[in-house]
């Protein structure tokens, strides 16, 4: 091969980087381009796009509040009614408790009040239509 020649193509030479890769070996004079030429750029077409048409959105939010220990309106998952809770007491672990503290450090013989009073006991929500069960609250 002579000086100032290009290698064919698919030869590299030891020690010389092969050309750029976007660039084709034909267009290629020598193995690097001259510094006086200016590079070639991409030609980019311009096409105008559209902007996004944003819809708005109207969204609703219902927020509702859990019962706690008197009747409150709820939707029912069974029957897909909404209705006013019926409560239902039963007795949980604050009942307990207090009938434990009362029958070990004060008097035994009034253990059994707490069970007695519906404001330590848990309290089932309950739906009057279909009888299921909506919620319970826990008082501990």
């Amino acid at each position: 091969m002579e000086k100032g020649q290009a290698p064919p193509p698919g030869v590299q030479i030891a020690g010389v980087p092969p050309p750029y890769p976007g660039m084709p070996a034909e267009q290629t004079p020598g193995l690097y381009p001259s510094p006086f030429q200016p590079a070639q750029q991409p030609v980019y077409q311009y096409s105008p796009q559209q902007p996004p048409v944003v819809q708005p959105v109207n969204q609703m939010v219902v927020v509702q509040q859990v019962p706690t220990d008197a009747p409150g309106q709820m939707m029912c998952p069974s029957c897909q009614n909404s209705v006013v809770t019926s409560l239902d007491y039963k007795s949980g672990l604050l009942t307990w408790l207090i009938c434990g503290i009362l029958g070990l450090f004060l008097c035994w013989p009034c253990c059994w009040i707490p069970f007695c009073v519906d404001a330590t006991k848990d309290v089932e929500h309950i739906c009057p239509v279909c009888q299921s069960v909506l919620h319970v609250h826990k008082r501990m």
